[in-house]
């Protein structure tokens, strides 16, 4: 009767896990601007794994595809997390100097740094005491984190302390403060939010005293 109950279980977090909606995989009300200037507005997708993002209209019967090459930035509302999300396309060099244009959502836009993001859909094992074998597999989000300077330059984000601080340098000593103080987790989204917001508010205060 226990094992049987531990096999019903297993195939109910198995299930919960297939039938998940990833925002990547639905469509959203949005616009799109193109390179050449045009706008198009109505239902949107995205796929930041393919850097394709479709669009499509009532009257339109199959969704036109678009590459980050076409494009100038799109925006969506996302309703799995209710909110309004903006991706622009922006040339990085994926392997050696070669730039292509790829899809960066932006996260924490500022200046002299913006935080951006790419996702991707991948199966990850999860501990669970009522799985079979003590844990399982299920899709999740997995997000990679860059770091967009002023003079147009995106660098990847690895998710350590020693890599957070080296991106933010010119400003070491206020980062590292800020970051004990705080207890700052270098690979949680919203403290890699709050360190970048704090950063450029260090230079917001210096342009302020020149005014004055």
């Amino acid at each position: 009767m226990l094992k049987r109950l531990f096999i019903l279980i297993s195939f109910f977090i198995a299930g919960n896990a297939t039938a998940q909606e990833f925002p990547s995989e639905i469509w959203h009300d949005g616009k799109i601007v193109l390179l050449e200037g045009d706008t198009l507005s109505g239902q949107v997708k995205y796929s930041q794994e393919t850097d394709i993002v479709e669009y499509s209209r009532d009257n339109l019967k199959t969704g036109i595809a678009l590459s980050a090459k076409k494009v100038l930035y799109f925006e969506i509302f996302d309703r799995t997390i209710n909110r309004y999300r903006e991706f622009y396309a922006l040339p990085y060099a994926v392997s050696g100097d070669y730039e292509t244009p790829l899809m960066f959502e932006v996260i924490e836009a500022g200046r002299p740094m913006t935080l951006l993001c790419r996702e991707k859909i991948e199966y990850k094992v999860v501990s669970n005491p009522y799985a079979m074998a003590g844990t399982y597999s299920r899709l999740e989000l997995d997000f990679t984190y860059y770091f967009l300077k002023e003079d147009g330059k995106i660098q990847r984000y690895f998710g350590s302390k020693k890599d957070l601080i080296h991106m933010l340098r010119d400003r070491n000593s206020e980062i590292k403060k800020y970051m004990k103080a705080n207890r700052i987790r270098p690979d949680r989204r919203r403290d890699i939010v709050r360190v970048v917001a704090y950063y450029n508010s260090l230079f917001e205060k210096k342009e302020d005293k020149k005014i004055k």
